[in-house]
């Protein structure tokens, strides 16, 4: 299994941390896919119900931030393309409309992995298009963002 850096270590912690509400050191298997999706996974339902039996072998309803980082490191991959990157939006898109709340974004880039300053993040999102909802339509702005690779 490919060990994870420091960074992805870290970045992984400080997702745990923000889903381990109470402090215990564990985090109810209900939230596994949304913090694998996180930290950089973007495993389908499926995928995410056949995960929970290795993260919860036992049978408890939680997991530990030791078993999410077996996960990852059995699990890894690098969202280098924009395909990728806009499948990582997609765990934001709970209605599959091809749009994210603003809001909801904001908090993420301010609060996981490299957190971002309210200046930087309004820097970001500067250019990109958001409805009359505060919904921001996530392909054109990680057209946007990312490089033509052509």
């Amino acid at each position: 299994m490919p060990k994870l850096t420091q960074e992805q270590l870290s970045d992984a912690q400080d997702a745990f941390n923000l889903y381990d509400r109470d402090g215990d050191g564990k985090i109810t298997l209900a939230d596994l896919g949304t913090l694998l999706r996180c930290c950089g996974k973007n495993p389908t339902n499926a995928e995410v119900e056949n995960i929970k039996a290795e993260a919860d072998p036992s049978g408890t309803g939680s997991f530990t931030f030791e078993t999410l980082k077996t996960l990852l490191e059995k699990y890894t991959f690098k969202a280098d393309n924009e395909q990728d990157v806009k499948d990582c939006f997609r765990i934001f898109d709970k209605d599959g409309t091809g749009f994210v709340p603003v809001s909801e974004l904001r908090h993420v880039l301010t609060t996981l992995g490299e957190k971002l300053s309210a200046a930087e993040v309004d820097d970001l999102l500067r250019d990109a298009e958001v409805d009359d909802n505060g919904n921001l339509n996530y392909a054109t702005f990680v057209h946007m963002l990312m490089p033509s690779k052509n």
